[in-house]
């Protein structure tokens, strides 16, 4: 079965969708309709509901898709996954609820001075956790059963055209900005709703839990990978947005502001990641449950190979026009330049080594990847604040890519010591070698005063450049079988 499915390759097409109606929103609308702080404080409440929702899960995410080979045993029968996945997030946000009422204090004193808007707000951040935890629940247990297309389209395009249609209410003034918040988050509930009616209508919506199979004994082994799933989890998501809430605490949700639409352009290089990884990792799952390293090998090269190529080309076609691109939003927005170059490239090198993190999620060696998750995390914040004070929001993303790189580097060693597999080949040197040259090309190509056919000229030199080699080198088996596909329907 080839990488780029037809479930890949659908929610590639949805979630560039997504990107597309996400990047109106975020760095066309936000940044002109929304004043800096209004953007910030909408970041940072997301931040905040994203790390909380990682502890608050209790390991959930990444249990459902772990032990779904071991539950799905007949049919659309589930034995009570789904149940198991409703009931222990339920505790955990319960849990974490009090624990950030108990320290609202302590909290409010980081963000009083720089940041009030954001402790005007503070209660927000509850049913936005509660909504986007159970949002991903459902999410997660999609994919455990490979079925990802329906929750990328609700995730990526459907929530994002609900932001859109706030947006024109704001902007017409038919709600203010307090309304625009309050609906942004029942967004998600609405979510739930949608993919609750989606499993009903698939006869896949099964909350009876099979004790039997659910004995003391499996329990044990997934309360165990649970537990050790809340710290990996929690520690990769600090990695990736603990950035953003000290900068609002030290620096302001305006520089929040600057560095969220900087980050916002940098996470387009990693959308061919998320749709591969969303189809790699229930295969991988179940390869390691059939014990078949070999097969777990060729989805780590190819998986490796393709994610740079594709994750390379939007990097150097967004770089290259970056800057006709901050002409258009104006404001102070441009001083994001730096930071979408530093975090782009840590972007980059984690899809260069591949789905190394998934192998160690669902193998017998899980606790490796929460132990070192947990000492990154901590030297994540440590770097962001030594960082922060010297050099800004620069600061912040050299702390962030760096720790990202060194993650990768750790993950990449530890599996190739313990499974001999690694993902790298001749073609990976074939993408380096690609990819360097259309870099090179776009900083000799001429400026045009017009910066809309500046654009245009650029990205159809530079996607040539990147395309015609890709494919006639055949560096990636998988895309060039999803192009000849589709080369041959259009044929008939």
């Amino acid at each position: 079965m080839g990488i780029v499915s037809k479930q890949a390759s659908i929610s590639a097409a949805l979630s560039y969708t997504g990107v597309l109606i996400g990047f109106v929103n975020v760095t066309l609308l936000m940044t002109q309709w929304f004043t800096e702080e209004q953007f910030g404080l909408r970041e940072t409440l997301l931040s905040v509901a994203v790390f909380s929702s990682q502890i608050a899960h209790l390991g959930t995410f990444r249990s459902l898709v772990k032990f779904a080979p071991f539950f799905n045993r007949e049919g659309n029968n589930d034995n009570g996954l789904l149940a198991i996945g409703l009931i222990v997030p339920f505790i955990g946000f319960l849990v974490v609820g009090l624990l950030m009422v108990l320290f609202k204090p302590l909290i409010i004193s980081k963000y009083i001075d720089e940041s009030p808007l954001f402790v005007e707000y503070f209660w927000f951040v509850f049913p936005l956790l509660f909504f986007f935890m159970y949002s991903n629940v459902f999410e997660s247990y999609l994919q455990s059963r490979a079925n990802t297309a329906f929750s990328v389209f609700i995730r990526t395009v459907f929530n994002r055209l609900v932001t859109t249609a706030l947006l024109v209410l704001y902007y017409f003034q038919f709600i203010d900005f307090f309304w625009f918040i309050v609906f942004f988050i029942f967004s998600y509930a609405l979510n739930i709703l949608l993919f609750i009616l989606y499993l009903v209508k698939r006869n896949e919506f099964n909350l009876r839990l099979n004790k039997q199979l659910f004995n003391k004994r499996v329990r044990r082994v997934y309360y165990n990978y649970s537990s050790f799933s809340i710290l990996s989890g929690a520690s990769s998501v600090l990695i990736n947005r603990i950035d953003a809430l000290m900068i609002s605490s030290l620096l302001g949700l305006a520089s929040t502001a600057i560095y969220g639409n900087a980050l916002y352009l940098a996470m387009l290089i990693h959308i061919p990641g998320e749709s591969i990884s969303r189809i790699s990792l229930p295969l991988i799952s179940r390869s390691w449950k059939k014990k078949r390293i070999g097969e777990i090998e060729s989805i780590y090269k190819k998986t490796s190979v393709t994610q740079f190529l594709l994750g390379g080309a939007v990097f150097i076609l967004v770089w290259a026009s970056l800057d006709n691109f901050y002409t258009i939003q104006g404001k102070d927005y441009y001083l994001g330049k730096w930071v979408f170059f530093i975090i782009a490239l840590a972007k980059l090198i984690n899809l260069l080594f591949g789905a190394n993190g998934h192998i160690i999620n669902v193998s017998k060696y899980y606790r490796f990847d929460t132990t070192t998750a947990i000492i990154l995390g901590v030297l994540t914040v440590t770097t962001n604040l030594l960082f922060i004070p010297i050099w800004g929001i620069e600061g912040a993303a050299i702390a962030t890519a760096s720790t990202i790189v060194v993650f990768n580097l750790i993950r990449f060693i530890f599996v190739y010591i313990k499974l001999k597999i690694q993902p790298f080949s001749v073609k990976t040197i074939l993408v380096l070698f690609i990819l360097a040259i259309a870099f090179g090309v776009n900083e000799f190509l001429p400026f045009w005063k017009n910066i809309y056919f500046d654009t245009v000229y650029r990205s159809l030199i530079l996607g040539v450049l990147i395309a015609l080699p890709a494919y006639f080198l055949r560096v990636s088996d998988d895309i060039n079988a999803f192009i000849e596909k589709h080369l041959g329907l259009l044929k008939k």
